[in-house]
């Protein structure tokens, strides 16, 4: 099983920096995200797509050392976030890293899962 890095999508990122685009296609095989350091991208909007869900289950994490996980959770109700077939979500943390992980990777899994950071204060360059 091989973690999967984030691709990020520089050509949406405008010019001051404010906003972050990126995303992890995982499998049954490669079913752990790596961490994206976003601690600045307090707005976080995630959205996950399947070519094949079979019973797989998405799971989002936070963590403030990148070795502990802990749950994101849904802005309303502050669930902690699975999916089981497509969607989209905000979260209410903004732990340093996040990542999304199958945590039941099931059988023939393909899911794309992308987030859309947003900084609050845009960087002046």
């Amino acid at each position: 099983m091989a973690t999967v890095n984030p691709v990020y999508n520089n050509t949406i990122e405008d010019q001051d920096r404010s906003v972050k685009v990126l995303s992890w296609t995982l499998t049954t095989a490669d079913n752990d995200g790596a961490w994206a350091e976003l601690p600045s991208f307090g707005i976080q909007t995630w959205q996950a797509v399947g070519a094949a869900w079979g019973t797989a289950t998405l799971a989002l994490e936070g963590s403030n050392d990148g070795i502990n996980p802990f749950p994101l959770t849904r802005i309303n109700p502050g669930t902690p976030v699975t999916f089981t077939a497509n969607g989209g979500v905000s979260t209410n943390e903004n732990p340093r890293y996040v990542r999304p992980r199958l945590t039941t990777p099931g059988t023939g899994a393909i899911i794309t899962t992308s987030l859309v950071a947003i900084r609050a204060t845009p960087v002046r360059t």
